[in-house]
């Protein structure tokens, strides 16, 4: 943990980038790809929380769901306005798909109080692609620092890889009734139970990693080789198909959240820190954040926002008859899908780090 602060403190970082990597070395191996050291923590927590009766399993989950919302979760969604709703140039050149995005607060508010278990199921579904169309986004941000470029059947097997990880020991969770999400057991409808997708999900996962281990063992022979990209995949992969494994399946995605969240607060710092070089921040405020050689401010005007969430939560809990899992998920999910909607944009952007 000592090497996180260190590596986010040094700022001077961004301007030493090295060739095949995001930012740098030490920078991309602390914040990037050994910030998977976050995944145990919250089910660490849980367990030391059950074994020394300091408190309930569920009020154990909820003290996780609140930390991780308030010091990582919310400021890394409110960062993503730096480059959307604070980003004169994105509005200019697409003001109808940022105009939808305000549509999403709409269908997250109807479906929490008239069907919130279909709120769930929908976010869970949306919030386990997000979070793996984030690694495919760092993967190709490190494609995209190599020589010479990837051929096209290289990227689907490090695409399929990441993608199927998560699902053969979640289906299989899901199927036996014991993936809770937000008070919500997610349902694995009964027509599919013939289909064995556990198990079809299972082999697929398998030829892309056998797959994956050939090319990448063919690339380091050949001094093809993304020492990042492996790396980066190699622990995505292991985190994906070992998450499932527990029984606290809610505190377990926190786990995942966690270090989503992470590599995404210090991916969207440096993106802003080069655009503010390239002279492309047009928002004053912005500028003023990203301008600075601290990353402090940047991070507390986001931590700040999410004050502010916590307290319309609080408030829509005092005033209207809602349970507190669906006050809580009406008001975050209301911002946390438009960050996921804007991010399918953002996940395109890898020339934003060049």
């Amino acid at each position: 943990m000592t090497g996180m602060a260190s590596a986010a403190a040094g700022t001077p970082l961004v301007f030493q980038r090295e060739q095949g990597w995001i930012c740098s070395k030490q920078w991309d191996l602390t914040l990037i790809i050994g910030s998977a050291i976050l995944v145990p923590l919250p089910l660490i927590f849980a367990l030391l929380a059950q074994v020394t009766g300091w408190m309930t399993q569920q009020q154990a989950i909820d003290a996780i769901n609140i930390a991780v919302a308030a010091l990582i979760g919310g400021p890394h969604l409110f960062s993503t306005v730096t480059v959307t709703f604070l980003n004169g140039s994105f509005l200019k050149r697409r003001p109808l798909y940022a105009a939808c995005s305000l549509i999403l607060p709409i269908i997250v508010v109807y479906l929490g109080v008239y069907h919130y278990a279909s709120l769930i199921n929908f976010f869970f579904a949306w919030a386990s692609l997000h979070v793996l169309h984030q690694i495919i986004y760092l993967s190709d941000c490190y494609r995209a620092q190599m020589p010479s470029p990837d051929p096209t059947w290289s990227r689907l097997i490090d695409y399929g890889l990441i993608l199927t990880g998560l699902y053969p020991i979640g289906l299989y969770k899901m199927a036996l009734g014991q993936f809770h999400v937000g008070g919500v057991i997610l349902p694995y409808p009964d027509g599919l139970r013939g289909m064995y997708l556990p198990q079809l999900m299972g082999v697929i996962f398998a030829f892309f990693l056998l797959a994956w281990v050939w090319k990448t063992t063919q690339e380091a022979r050949e001094g093809r080789m993304s020492t990042p990209k492996t790396m980066l995949l190699g622990v995505a992969s292991l985190v994906s198909f070992c998450l499932p494994m527990g029984s606290n399946l809610d505190v377990l995605f926190q786990g995942y959240n966690t270090w989503h969240s992470f590599q995404y607060l210090f991916l969207l710092w440096v993106i802003n820190r080069l655009r503010y070089q390239r002279g492309e921040i047009d928002n004053p405020l912005v500028l003023y954040l990203v301008r600075k050689q601290s990353m402090v401010p940047y991070y507390l005007s986001f931590l700040a926002a999410t004050g502010v969430l916590v307290i319309l939560t609080l408030i829509v809990r005092a005033l209207t008859p809602l349970s507190p899992d669906q006050s809580y998920f009406i008001v975050v999910l209301s911002i946390l899908l438009m960050h996921y909607y804007f991010d399918h944009f953002l996940f395109t952007r890898t020339e934003w780090l060049r």
